[in-house]
């Protein structure tokens, strides 16, 4: 994804990020299940199951940025394996699954739990740099 794309979506992600930094609320086993089975999948080069659980901005910045199919290019990103997650946190429909190099922002729509932005590390400033997010 593009500089610019990224710090675009980085405005989204900070917002998250703020909303969440404080603000634990009950854990909702759905939000990790979601992020492990998109990382799941980019391991096992299956972009189509990855792109499945992407938010649908998400979905097509990512298919912008490339130039091709959501289920090519997600592979491309060059998204790192993270192990165990080391926190899951939920506030309302914004969630986030730390692990120990990068950070899975997730929201809730009501067909389930979506991931808006994956291989996010943090930056000064309360904002994240992520290597896939969408507007």
């Amino acid at each position: 994804m593009s500089r610019r794309a990224r710090a675009v979506s980085a405005g989204a992600v900070a917002c998250l990020a703020l909303l969440l930094s404080g603000c634990g609320g009950a854990e909702d086993p759905d939000v990790e299940d979601v992020a492990e089975q998109f990382y799941r999948a980019i391991g096992a080069g299956d972009g189509a199951t990855a792109c499945a659980v992407l938010a649908s901005r998400t979905r097509d910045e990512v298919e912008q940025a490339a130039g091709s199919s959501c289920q090519v290019a997600i592979l491309d990103e060059d998204l790192p394996q993270p192990g165990g997650s080391e926190r899951v946190s939920t506030f309302g429909t914004a969630a986030q699954v730390r692990y120990a190099d990068e950070t899975t922002f997730l929201t809730r729509f009501q067909s389930g739990w979506r991931v808006v932005a994956a291989g996010c590390a943090p930056v000064p400033g309360d904002r994240y740099d992520c290597t896939v997010a969408g507007g």
